[in-house]
């Protein structure tokens, strides 16, 4: 069995590692973190929730990208989160608090993912309820420094959670700027989420990071080699001239080609490794997700299109990724 699992684990990250977008730069990515790996990447990552979290906990989820001119939240991000909440909740029995940030929209799509994949969404005070199921919260995280710090002490200590996860979500760099793949400045625009991870490790809580480009919470991990390879990795466009690579880092990390099926992996695997391998959506389930989050605004990282596509990649490859990691977890 143990090898088998090794087996489904290589062929899962090389699946998730397909460079679909033709952008150059995964399989540097990849190879960096995978030689500090026990292991493939996310089965490794997956092991370390199922010893980690047990069930009644809480996990923290937190995604959010703001994509300029308009800065609206991309549609990488929200549907791998929702897809990992699912798992945390179905696999592990543990209730997921999602975090984003304080904007009523990018709440809105993260909202509109977990329920597309059957999740309720309630406030806090019902959530802690005890014997409530599939069911999460979502909390606006501060873009002030000062708040930020302040609400990451209040939250790790009002939920306690075992973990905590970063998928997609923007990151500083040494200098404590944030930037998208392009070099640009978008600090004033995103959650300052470094203090929640920074809270969490103070107290021995796993830490997790998933992301595709280098500038993403938990990235910090192979910082060298974002800068090496990554377009603006080294310097970047704005004034501090720092480059885009993060600084954060995390326990784990898993490096995608699209951040989103790294998050589809991670739950995949979470149910292979519990025997619920319902924990993973449905194929019609994503394309629910990705339907409507851009039917209320979420736009493509790439092209800038309020449409069913992530990253440039249209909605029909990501349902096939679905339908192949349900496929592999049945081994």
């Amino acid at each position: 069995m143990i090898h088998a699992l090794e087996s489904i684990g290589e062929v899962i990250d090389r699946l998730i590692t397909v460079d679909i977008g033709g952008r150059g730069v995964i399989l540097k990515l990849y190879s960096a973190v995978r030689e500090k790996s026990e292991g493939p990447l996310v089965l490794s990552t997956a092991k370390s929730l199922k010893e980690n979290v047990s069930k009644g906990d809480y996990v923290i989820i937190t995604t959010g990208f703001r994509i300029p001119p308009l800065f609206i939240q991309e549609t990488d991000g929200p549907t791998g989160a929702a897809s990992i909440a699912r798992a945390v909740d179905v696999a592990l029995g543990a209730t997921p608090i999602m975090v984003t940030e304080p904007i009523e929209l990018s709440q809105k799509i993260l909202e509109v993912a977990c329920r597309s994949i059957g999740l309720s969404i309630l406030p806090t005070d019902v959530v802690k309820k005890p014997g409530i199921k599939h069911v999460t919260t979502i909390i606006g995280f501060p873009i002030d420094e000062k708040e930020a710090y302040e609400e990451a002490k209040k939250i790790i200590d009002e939920f306690n959670p075992s973990a905590i996860i970063a998928i997609e979500k923007a990151s500083r760099n040494r200098k404590g700027v944030y930037h998208n793949m392009r070099g640009l400045d978008i600090t004033p625009y995103h959650s300052k989420i470094e203090y929640l991870f920074e809270e969490a490790k103070k107290r021995g809580i796993l830490t997790i990071g998933i992301g595709d480009g280098g500038n993403e919470v938990g990235m910090g991990i192979i910082e060298e080699t974002v800068r090496k390879y990554v377009p603006y990795g080294d310097k970047c466009q704005c004034p501090c001239g720092g480059g885009i690579a993060s600084s954060s880092i995390t326990d784990k990390l898993i490096v995608a080609s699209i951040s989103n099926w790294g998050g589809y992996a991670l739950a995949g695997l979470l149910g292979k490794l519990t025997n619920k391998p319902g924990a993973l959506h449905e194929p019609e389930q994503e394309f629910k997700m990705l339907f409507r989050i851009s039917d209320i605004g979420s736009v493509d990282g790439i092209n800038g299109f309020a449409i069913e596509s992530v990253d440039n990649v249209p909605l029909d490859i990501h349902i096939s990724l679905i339908k192949m990691l349900r496929e592999m977890i049945k081994r």
